[in-house]
């Protein structure tokens, strides 16, 4: 058996995403990205550890990146600064983190050239567009469907790592096409989940409710979420109920019966939701 198989089976699958970008961090766009990534991960069964925001700064990537890597995650995520221009230095600090030397890579040059082909009769391969195709050595191209950076997989002692445009339609797109076969591979058990819309109770009141059900399903998350008043003065609270660990799936239909029937001795109201 192969080492990254033995891997697959040997460990409970945790990811890191680090997005990177000014932007983000000076509140002019909101890191849909991250959120879009981290619903896909848990419902394929993974869990997400960490989301970092970090700056189009060579040394700031350098030291979340090496950060990320000493705790050892079997995926880190980085997205955004795959493209030509000059604060596009995610693949520069990645390097750096890495200790391998950007070389201009053939195959991601091919696809590169094959996208501005669709663009143009005669396409020149400036420095900036020669830019999206040089990856830190040993790197592995990914073929962007919908645009021209190629996303990037290298591997990194029991890490791999995945390098993402931030454009969210490319990101989505290279996601969906080369990340979730590799997501997939390790077989995790997909977490189930239920949806308990609470009227006629405020959360403080809920919380020992929830205390108690922690205690006796150790195995299950629970989370509230106050959504305000739904219609005139009653409070509405969504409780979200999963599966934390194989094989406590049958649980949560326990929880849920029970919580709702103390919900219904205090006279709140309840009803249930069974999610994907």
């Amino acid at each position: 058996m192969e080492l990254t198989e033995r891997r697959k089976l040997s460990r409970k699958p945790t990811a890191e995403i680090i997005s990177i970008g000014n932007e983000l961090l000076i509140g002019h766009t909101l890191d849909t990205n991250s959120h879009w990534i981290a619903k896909h991960l848990t419902r394929l069964g993974w869990t997400l550890e960490r989301v970092t925001h970090l700056r189009d700064s060579l040394d700031s990537i350098k030291s979340g990146v090496r950060g990320s890597l000493k705790r050892n995650p079997s995926v880190l995520i980085t997205i955004g600064g795959l493209g030509p221009t000059h604060d596009d230095m995610t693949l520069a600090g990645v390097s750096r983190a890495v200790d391998k030397p950007l070389r201009l890579n053939m195959e991601a040059l091919e696809l590169v050239r094959d996208h501005y082909r669709r663009l143009e009769s005669k396409p020149r391969l400036t420095k900036y567009r020669t830019k999206m195709a040089t990856l830190p050595q040993g790197s592995v191209p990914l073929p962007n469907p919908v645009g021209t950076a190629p996303g990037v997989k290298m591997q990194q002692s029991s890490t791999t790592l995945f390098s993402l445009p931030g454009v969210p339609s490319e990101m989505k797109a290279i996601f969906r096409s080369s990340i979730i076969p590799y997501l997939e591979s390790f077989h995790t058990t997909r977490p189930k989940e239920v949806e308990i819309k609470i009227t006629g109770i405020i959360e403080s009141a809920l919380a020992p409710i929830l205390d108690q059900a922690r205690r006796i399903y150790p195995r299950l998350y629970f989370k509230s979420h106050p959504r305000g008043r739904e219609t005139g003065i009653r409070p509405l609270i969504l409780l979200h109920i999963y599966n934390v660990e194989p094989g406590a799936e049958k649980e949560i239909s326990e929880a849920s019966a029970r919580i709702m029937l103390q919900l219904a001795g205090i006279r709140a109201r309840s009803s249930l939701v069974m999610k994907k």
